[in-house]
């Protein structure tokens, strides 16, 4: 599923204050992937995090933005092999290439363990979805016909240099479902490799935390009340959580009609349709933001009964679950 815009907005609290030089908690804030990123920690203060963090994003956006037309990705998207002929790109291109082959080991990894339900390489039926919203008609269906054959995660190979190549030269990647996931992972690893001990990293709704707040105690992070017209401030529920990483996902926002037809977001790769459960959010919790993310996408996708199954067979996964009862909303936690 490709995420357009976040659809629960997760409030954080914590007893962090304005930064200053006589406090030992500090936050900063700024722009990234489209969103926005908040980080508080608890220590000695980072003179140079600012610029840090806007290097890491830079590094994401080279490889992993189909928005940016000198990326790896969109190189790889349109069978671009020149692109690093050009000294000023060809200076990138290991970077560019570490983190590429990154996302796809990792999305390979979790498109088999979702039976396909998380699905990086169905970009031209995400593109078909986005067009038709657009233009508020059904996906055309020869456009539809189209995109599922020219998918597949199973298609994307490593070349014995280790670079990946396609089998099927059609295909389009989009990491849009993991990449502000794998931010929050790039970030989060470079405040442990600085010392740091007590932190919350998060990128447009996605997040890590490490330790404890400044009262000992583990972070408060609220989750959004999954209607559609709710306050940034209307909360669900509040998890108390440390040492580990949550992604949200929902169903309730980002929806268009056609002839009266609620036509939702989240798009089922395995057979091109829209998909509109009970399930209404998820927020999954793993050691890792980008695979908390990724499987936040494949819930989505299969909804509540089939969901609970997937994460309590796997020991690495936790999830707190918003679903529709009929008589209103409910919620619980399955790890």
């Amino acid at each position: 599923m490709n995420k357009y815009t976040f659809l629960l907005l997760l409030t954080v609290f914590s007893q962090a204050c304005s930064k200053s030089k006589t406090s030992s908690i500090y936050k900063i804030a700024g722009n990234a992937l489209g969103t926005t990123y908040h980080i508080t920690y608890l220590g000695e203060e980072l003179q140079d995090l600012i610029e840090k963090v806007d290097s890491i994003v830079f590094v994401v956006n080279r490889s992993l933005s189909t928005y940016q037309q000198n990326s790896l990705i969109s190189a790889f998207n349109s069978n671009n092999d020149t692109l690093w002929q050009q000294l000023s790109e060809a200076i990138h291109f290991d970077s560019d290439m570490q983190h590429f082959v990154k996302m796809v080991n990792l999305s390979k990894m979790i498109y088999k363990q979702t039976s396909g339900a998380f699905d990086p390489s169905a970009k031209l039926l995400f593109d078909e979805y986005v067009k038709a919203k657009k233009q508020n008609r059904y996906m055309n269906d020869s456009a539809v016909r189209f995109a599922m054959n020219h998918k597949g995660m199973h298609n994307i190979q490593l070349d014995p240099q280790g670079f990946p190549y396609k089998i099927d030269s059609l295909i389009q990647l989009n990491f849009n479902a993991i990449a502000k996931g794998y931010c929050v992972d790039l970030v989060a690893d470079y405040l442990s490799q600085r010392g740091l001990t007590k932190y919350m990293v998060e990128v447009g709704g996605e997040m890590r935390i490490k330790g404890k707040n400044a009262s000992g105690k583990p972070w408060r992070v609220g989750i959004n009340l999954p209607v559609s017209d709710a306050g940034p401030t209307e909360l669900f529920k509040v998890l108390e959580l440390e040492d580990c990483a949550l992604a949200t996902s929902g169903n309730y926002e980002n929806f268009y009609t056609v002839n009266d037809q609620v036509i939702g977001h989240t798009l089922d790769s395995r057979n091109g349709s829209h998909v509109i459960t009970n399930l209404k959010s998820v927020s999954v919790l793993h050691r890792q933001c980008a695979v908390a993310d990724a499987y936040a996408t494949a819930c989505m996708v299969f909804g509540l009964t089939k969901s609970r199954k997937l994460i309590a067979e796997d020991s690495t996964l936790s999830a707190y679950f918003i679903f529709d009862t009929g008589n209103g909303l409910e919620g619980e936690f399955v790890e």
